[in-house]
């Protein structure tokens, strides 16, 4: 199993590395993962690329700013509903500073729906937020373990083959088959839990 030495602890969350304004490159590998979720949100209500960038980065230059100071409490509510706020927030400021958006052709009820909509509730940024966690979490985590250790994985979880089906189909014995799909499935867990704090964790 090729695990690195220098894979952060699970107990040092991104989130709180982010928190630290010193911690350049973990304000690099927040953008890094969160960029390309806010920039798709903002594509949903139908922002071009130039403008869905410019709310990108008003979103993290708000961040930025609060961050050092933001507090976790999952009685008041989760990151993710905290960071789909922020965004909905600034999508909606944006198009109310630019007056091209306030005639818009060919998007009807744009304005309508912007404003109806409740950004800590909004169940298609939830969606996107999971999704996009859970798929950034794979990929960080497979290049920590061997081909036949991640394909056992692919097969038995992934493709929802049944273990007896996967170890014919690399010729492994069923109890390995068993034993590579809880690890990556504990290093999946973790690198959830890192990337995001308070995302829901998988259940299967």
């Amino acid at each position: 199993m090729n695990y690195s030495p220098e894979w952060p602890s699970t107990h040092i969350t991104l989130l709180n590395r982010v928190r630290f304004q010193t911690d350049s490159e973990a304000w690099r590998e927040f953008v890094g993962i969160y960029g390309p979720l806010i920039y798709n949100y903002c594509r949903k209500f139908h922002l071009k690329d130039c403008d869905a960038e410019d709310v990108c980065q008003e979103v993290f230059r708000k961040i930025s700013t609060s961050m050092h100071s933001f507090e976790y409490n999952r009685q008041l509510g989760r990151f993710r509903s905290w960071l789909g706020t922020v965004t909905y927030h600034e999508i909606c400021r944006y198009f109310k500073n630019n007056k091209r958006f306030q005639n818009q052709s060919g998007t009807p009820g744009l304005r309508d729906e912007i404003y109806e909509q409740a950004g800590e509730s909004d169940a298609a940024w939830a969606d996107e937020f999971c999704s996009h966690i859970y798929s950034t979490a794979l990929n960080n985590i497979q290049p920590l373990f061997d081909n036949q250790t991640w394909k056992a994985f692919e097969l038995t979880w992934i493709e929802d083959l049944g273990a007896q089906q996967a170890s014919e189909k690399l010729g492994a014995e069923i109890t390995w088959i068993y034993k590579a799909k809880f690890l990556v499935q504990k290093k999946l867990k973790e690198e959830i839990q890192r990337l995001s704090f308070d995302s829901v964790v998988f259940q299967k």
